[in-house]
């Protein structure tokens, strides 16, 4: 379909078909002369082709040192948490190389599974990787997408269920994003996120977060981009001076669930890898008029 376009029915734009995904960003078939949007070094890292073949040749190994159990049971984690949503569509947000997309579509669980990056490099190296899977032919179908976490090009209210796999850490705005997973969601929909936690958080987990967190805060706000510089070189041989990853506390995870109005916050922990899971209400009943 390279090359082709996909016109909206609603606000009449046309967008364009790279390879084999649609790319809904906000350029998408527009050319622009002169102005050039500044990305946040982080986006620009997950574009490199190099970052993209290596994710899942060493790169995303790497994470069991966080703590991170390994895809495959991060995978069973995953499913639990969402239950309610089987049956419908998935969201594979910043889905990288399609790692946990296969997983979800070899389930046969979802109706539908989307892989959505923002990284044409990465897009590229997880169609690939379907091509290569022979499993996926009788599971259920990936739809490829760019697009942007921040201006998620989907309808309020329309997905069943959004899954980013070690992904907001790397979100230039994550509650922007948060705000818009929670539009597009349906009520009773299902958010399901795993991330980093700060190297501190081994420690906060036996004496409890907010006692370790004045030492997070020991050189004032700024702290947790210069603190982590270790464990950025250790997760993200790419970064520099840890402007790439972001590392959280849990009560920062609660705060961005919570100011969305996604409810049900619940999590599994373990040393710095956190995956945790939120519903959007279901909606009220609107009493009869007479």
């Amino acid at each position: 379909m390279s090359g082709a376009a996909c016109r909206c029915g609603r606000c009449g734009r046309s967008f364009e078909a790279k390879g084999q995904y649609l790319d809904l960003t906000l350029t998408s078939g527009v050319a622009q002369q002169v102005y050039e949007q500044k990305m946040w070094q982080g986006t620009e890292l997950f574009r490199q082709p190099l970052v993209s073949f290596v994710y899942e040749r060493g790169w995303r190994q790497n994470f069991a040192g966080a703590g991170f159990p390994g895809a495959e049971k991060e995978f069973e984690m995953a499913m639990q948490y969402l239950q309610p949503a089987q049956g419908g569509v998935l969201i594979d947000a910043s889905c990288g190389t399609g790692l946990f997309t296969r997983l979800f579509a070899r389930s046969k669980k979802f109706a539908g599974v989307v892989a959505l990056d923002f990284s044409e490099s990465m897009l590229q190296q997880a169609q690939q990787f379907f091509a290569q899977d022979a499993a996926l032919k009788a599971g259920t179908p990936i739809v490829a997408v760019r697009g942007d976490i921040g201006r998620l090009p989907f309808a309020t209210g329309s997905v069943d269920a959004i899954h980013a796999g070690a992904a907001i850490h790397c979100w230039p705005n994550p509650q922007a994003a948060m705000a818009e997973i929670s539009r597009v969601l349906k009520p009773g929909g299902v958010f399901v996120a795993s991330t980093f936690l700060t190297p501190l958080a081994p420690l906060g987990e036996l004496i409890g977060d907010s006692t370790v967190r004045p030492l997070s805060q020991a050189q004032g706000r700024g702290s947790r981009y210069r603190l982590w510089e270790e464990a950025e070189l250790t997760f993200n041989p790419f970064g520099r001076s840890n402007q790439t990853f972001r590392y959280w506390e849990e009560d920062e995870l609660k705060d961005l669930v919570a100011a969305v109005g996604l409810t049900d916050y619940t999590r599994t922990r373990s040393r710095m890898f956190i995956m945790f899971a939120a519903t959007k209400p279901a909606a009220e009943r609107q009493p009869e008029q007479w």
